[in-house]
């Protein structure tokens, strides 16, 4: 059986190709080691959900080309494959089954991000929103990871249903559960900034200096913080603001310390640390960028609809003061 069910690691590295990171190598080499890091830590789902999963796919696609005994057949050993798992163990939940891999990158300093931030303004304040959208859209350098979870608590009934439909003659019942079961997959998304990666890299070489090298060490952890003030202006920010905030002040520290005494080494300790941690974090990060803004549109539309309740409210009652100064 393949260690990928949707997608091979060799997939995740033709994506990689595409994507313009190999216009430097050590960033490439960045975003792979954590792509093979979580094909590593992936744990393999029982086989016998990989193959329920399998045979619900056949069905569906019997099913499209009116093969209804085909469809039977899959469906009914999908059946008996979920029913294997779930005996084995009745407590299986939300199973990952998957992982997904894409990489984008750009390659522009933080002045280069920061022109074009201002050049987006400009051109939204003249209406020429397209041209924005343009302008803003390769803004992106980022590793995501989507990892897709069967829950089995529903995917494998909806499946039973499809069967039973389909016995029934109901084979547009039987469609609608076979999609019922499709549309229960959960994908969660994560989005590592490649920046933050680039950033620890930098740390981690500047550490293993020789002390001697205090300039090499200052030109690194320059570097550094040059890629989290790109990771800045690119947006990724926002949600971790307190844990970059503290890597700049810890980076400093080091700037600062290496000029002097330069006792560094439980610096860089503290400083390796806290990248382990926000790497972390964003990992479990559950919001795309596209609904964290879709729930800042919601917030403002609603600012603005309680705003113009208020605006009709005053305009009413200063409507009855000067109707009371006319009747008077």
């Amino acid at each position: 059986m393949k260690k990928r069910f949707l997608l091979s690691a060799l997939t995740c590295g033709l994506l990689l190709s595409a994507t313009g990171l190999q216009a430097k190598t050590e960033k490439k080499e960045l975003v792979n080691n954590v792509i093979q890091q979580e094909v590593k830590n992936h744990k393999q789902a029982p086989k016998e959900i990989i193959s329920g999963m399998q045979n619900t796919f056949a069905a569906l696609q019997a099913m499209q080309a009116g093969k209804k005994d085909e469809a039977k057949k899959a469906l009914e050993a999908a059946t008996k494959s979920f029913d294997a798992a779930l005996k084995a163990d009745p407590s299986l939940d939300i199973i990952p089954i998957d992982e997904r891999f894409q990489a984008f990158a750009f390659m522009g300093t933080s002045d280069v991000i920061d022109a074009r931030l201002k050049l987006a303004q400009q051109l939204l304040k003249a209406h020429d929103t397209q041209a924005a959208t343009a302008v803003l859209t390769p803004l992106k350098d980022e590793l995501d990871i989507s990892v897709i979870s069967i829950p089995m608590k529903i995917y494998p009934v909806a499946t039973k249903k499809a069967l039973d439909e389909l016995n029934k003659g109901n084979d547009k019942a039987a469609f609608a559960a076979i999609a019922e079961a499709m549309n229960s997959l959960i994908v969660v998304k994560a989005i590592i900034p490649t920046p933050l990666l680039t950033a620890q890299d930098l740390i981690t070489d500047a550490s293993k200096l020789d002390k001697s090298k205090k300039e090499e060490a200052q030109k690194l952890l320059a570097a550094a913080k040059e890629e989290l003030k790109r990771a800045e202006l690119l947006g990724y920010v926002s949600r971790h603001e307190a844990a970059y905030k503290l890597l700049n002040d810890d980076i400093e520290k080091i700037q600062k310390e290496i000029k002097g005494k330069n006792v560094v080494e439980k610096l860089y300790d503290t400083l390796k640390n806290d990248f382990k941690k926000i790497i972390a974090n964003t990992k479990i990060s559950k919001e795309t960028p596209e609904q964290v803004a879709e729930q800042k549109v919601n917030a403002f539309e609603k600012k603005e609809a309680q705003k113009a309740v208020k605006v009709k409210k005053e305009f009413k009652q200063d409507a009855q003061k000067d109707e009371k100064k006319t009747v008077q």
